[in-house]
């Protein structure tokens, strides 16, 4: 999983890592000067960029 998250953009990973591993959800847009929906649209895209990664390495896997 994380060589999936080291390939995303580094906005994509900013806004997962403070979402989710420093639990920062409020401050994000803040923290990165960004509007708050483009904090959502981002994290939106950075996790079905993952879901995709994933889904892709189990079909590869099998």
């Amino acid at each position: 999983m994380w060589r999936q998250v080291r390939q995303l953009p580094t906005r994509q990973r900013a806004v997962l890592a403070l979402r989710y591993f420093e639990e920062l959800a409020d401050d994000i847009a803040d923290i990165l000067g960004i509007r708050a929906v483009t904090v959502r649209a981002t994290a939106s895209r950075a996790l079905a960029a993952l879901r995709r990664s994933h889904e892709s390495s189990k079909e590869t896997a099998e």
